[in-house]
């Protein structure tokens, strides 16, 4: 399975204060924690959105972050379009 690996930034989408990642293959993983956490440290009032082909890698991840920063809003999607 091909993985396509995209980094939106929330200024330039309509979702005002939002960073979006897809794909969280071998690399993505750990650079969508890292812009994550990055940008979580810079501005708490930050909304973070997530998808990936595999929901369970999604929501495996949204525990790991949410472990280390409890208050972060990160919503899972199914699909880039949502």
């Amino acid at each position: 399975m091909t993985r396509y690996l995209h980094v939106l930034n929330g200024s330039r989408l309509p979702r005002a204060k939002s960073t979006s990642f897809i794909g969280l293959g071998r690399m993505g993983y750990e650079m969508a924690y890292n812009l994550f956490s990055k940008r979580y440290k810079e501005e708490q009032n930050i909304r973070f959105v997530l998808c990936d082909a595999i929901s369970e890698t999604a929501h495996r991840f949204r525990q790991s972050f949410i472990s280390q920063f409890p208050d972060a809003k990160l919503e899972i999607v199914n699909t880039p379009e949502e």
